[in-house]
């Protein structure tokens, strides 16, 4: 009799033991992102990774809870939406007249600051252009199938100073002898300076080339021309980036004027590894060298104290080894 109960019970706890709901999912207490503080440059996009999960069941949902400054305080600024520039479509080199990019250009509401939902990505937006430059910590909540759980303070946001501008290609120039695009000769990277300068004012990109006690080079002239192709080899210009007004060639300069309320200029790429690059010769008979100078250079600009780009830029490149003849 008394082996029946002891294996009447015996059965009885294992029934129960597999009546017993058991848990599913798993959501870790060790979720962290990687970029802390995460660095974002005013009115840029910005991204994360996202959160680290420590092998917590997918999908992970996330939501921004808070955003406080340095001293505790909460801040809106960078949870509300701002009315910025953006893309509607993408824009390409066969889009070559203002209508043509009117219709792919528009504008949107969009928060600074974003935590993505699916998976925790941090997103700043170009609407950061509107909130104070500084440091901010945030909160989040975090779940899935096995329950929520939130995170105070789990990363730190730094907004940097805007610049209106990025040099994507600096530092080089190169020699040819006339009449042959074949052979090239680099000079040393410190033979070239390219320097940026904005200035309020009209929507105008200013383009300068000068020798080494800063006399110009002048376009008007044909002192400056567009590099030529060189067989498969394209070689662009400023003017192949800009193709929506007339080029102003000067005694001292290129001038283009470009398009208004644009979220960054030139709109698109061309071609390689360096994709916003401008080629230029100078020619042998009016540089000291007696050869062909080539130099290149690239700038991209953004906004920079509005939701899209403005002002006067002034592009520079200093040839340092050679006098205009």
């Amino acid at each position: 009799m008394k082996i029946k109960i002891i294996i009447s019970c015996f059965l009885c706890a294992v029934i129960l033991c597999f009546c017993k709901k058991q848990d599913v999912g798993f959501l870790s207490d060790k979720l962290f992102y990687r970029a802390n503080p995460l660095v974002a440059i005013k009115g840029r996009v910005t991204t994360s990774a996202p959160l680290e999960v420590d092998g917590s069941t997918q999908p992970l949902n996330v939501k921004l809870i808070n955003v406080r400054g340095e001293s505790g305080q909460n801040i809106d600024a960078l949870t509300k939406e701002y009315e910025i520039a953006i893309y509607k479509a993408e824009i390409r080199a066969t889009d070559t007249t203002l209508d043509m990019i009117k219709s792919k250009l528009g504008f949107a509401n969009y928060k600074p600051f974003n935590v993505n939902s699916i998976g925790g990505r941090l997103e700043v937006t170009p609407a950061s252009v509107f909130v104070d430059t500084g440091n901010y910590v945030f909160d989040i909540e975090v779940s899935n199938v096995r329950g929520a759980k939130t995170i105070n303070n789990v990363s730190k946001l730094r907004i940097t100073p805007s610049t209106p501008f990025t040099i994507t290609r600096t530092g080089f120039v190169s020699t040819s002898t006339p009449n042959q695009e074949v052979t090239f000769v680099s000079l040393a990277a410190s033979a070239i300076t390219t320097t940026v300068t904005r200035i309020d004012g009209p929507n105008k990109i200013i383009i300068k080339f000068v020798d080494k006690n800063n006399v110009p080079f002048k376009p008007s002239a044909g002192e400056v021309i567009p590099r030529p192709n060189s067989g498969a080899t394209i070689r662009y210009h400023f003017g192949q980036f800009d193709p929506y007004y007339a080029v102003e060639k000067t005694d001292t300069a290129f001038v283009y004027q470009y398009p208004e309320k644009l979220p960054a200029f030139p709109l698109y790429s061309l071609g390689g590894i360096n994709v916003f690059t401008n080629f230029y010769r100078i020619p042998n008979t009016v540089n000291s060298l007696n050869l062909n100078l080539n130099p290149e250079f690239g700038v991209r600009f953004f906004p920079f104290d509005k939701p899209y780009v403005t002002g006067t830029f002034v592009i520079t490149n200093k040839l340092n080894t050679v006098t205009r003849n």
